[in-house]
């Protein structure tokens, strides 16, 4: 807002500076002869009319009488303020004996005449005002509009922050749901592995609640959720299941959004996992230019679990939201196979 503020004062600065240089020196320029004081005193008299006139108008005649648009009322007040601005320069104009004065400086050896003589100063002050004037609406309704735009801009950033809130605080139960299971599941095969598991589950908890309320995390620590997860899921599968997997390391300095990874992964094992026929499932990361690069390859099977509409959809939604364009998901189905390549720029 301030840097928006300034931004307006040194509009107005330029704006008026540049009207300065016309009256007091680019107009003066075309006469051929030296002009009289009078001349500048009438323009500085004039140029000071305008710069009150002009916050006037933008002050408190347009946020009084305009909403969005001209309307008649004000066409009135616009043409008032013109003709009063002319109404006081001819008084001016009378003051300073401006006309004559002129006119001697230009032709001293021939004697002024005011009947042969006809003054066209206030058309010419009618004009330079109608320009003060409509650049002040002009800017009135561009500010206006820029205004209300960072408002909805503002809105729109306090609404995907809640919503990204939500979408976290529902992923996180989901996953926390599955994982208990697994251990559960381990606990009947191998006491000794169910220890290393909640061991491993105890740092997976301390991570989600410590990161997860960060936009943004370290890759690495990501990574070794991602991986924990893993480990725990090969205690679970049965014996007619591959997983084949292959986790990036050493990513100290690359950034990601906390927990953007996990549901891509669940969903190898949510819907390609069966008991019935032996079944690969593989998962890579890398990072490549910048780009970080998660693939997952599974045989598909109908699943046999009724949908709570939390998974990749949330996700997705996650990655709308913090990521925008800067992110590329494609999901293909091929020969029984469904295939998931993300990539996204990283931070």
């Amino acid at each position: 807002m301030k840097a928006f503020s300034n931004r307006n004062i040194g509009l107005d600065i330029m704006g008026w500076s540049i009207l300065a240089i016309v009256l007091f020196l680019f107009i003066p320029m075309l006469y051929p002869a030296k002009l009289p004081l009078v001349y500048h005193i009438y323009h500085l008299v004039l140029f000071t009319v305008l710069f009150g006139i002009y916050y006037f108008n933008i002050k408190i005649v347009i946020p009084k009488t305009v909403n969005k648009s001209i309307n008649f009322f004000y066409v009135l007040l616009f043409l008032g303020m013109c003709f009063l601005v002319v109404s006081l320069m001819n008084f001016v104009e009378t003051f300073l004996n401006l006309q004559q004065e002129v006119y001697r400086s230009l032709y001293p050896e021939k004697f002024y005449v005011a009947s042969e003589h006809k003054s066209y100063a206030n058309y010419y002050v009618f004009f330079v005002t109608a320009i003060v004037l409509m650049t002040g609406f002009t800017n009135f309704l561009i500010r206006k509009w820029n205004t209300e735009e960072r408002k909805k801009l503002a809105v729109q950033e306090l609404k995907a922050k809640a919503e990204l809130g939500n979408l976290k605080a529902q992923i996180n139960p989901h996953f926390f749901f599955n994982t208990l299971n697994t251990i559960y599941a381990l606990t009947h095969k191998d006491v000794e592995k169910s220890q290393d598991s909640l061991l491993k589950l105890s740092k997976m908890m301390r991570y989600a609640m410590n990161e997860d309320n960060e936009e943004f995390v370290s890759l690495q620590n990501e990574l070794v959720f991602i991986q924990h997860y893993l480990d725990l899921m090969l205690h679970r599968l049965p014996s007619n299941v591959t997983l084949e997997y292959h986790i990036s390391e050493n990513h100290y300095e690359a950034k990601i959004a906390p927990m953007i990874l996990l549901t891509f992964i669940e969903n190898c094992f949510k819907h390609g996992v069966t008991s019935h026929e032996d079944c690969f499932i593989r998962i890579s990361t890398v990072i490549t230019e910048g780009v970080f690069i998660l693939e997952t390859e599974n045989p598909l099977f109908e699943n046999r679990e009724k949908s709570n509409g939390i998974g990749i959809e949330n996700t997705i939604k996650r990655l709308d939201i913090i990521y925008n364009d800067g992110y590329k998901l494609e999901q293909s189905i091929i020969e029984g196979k469904y295939f998931i390549s993300l990539k996204i720029k990283l931070k």
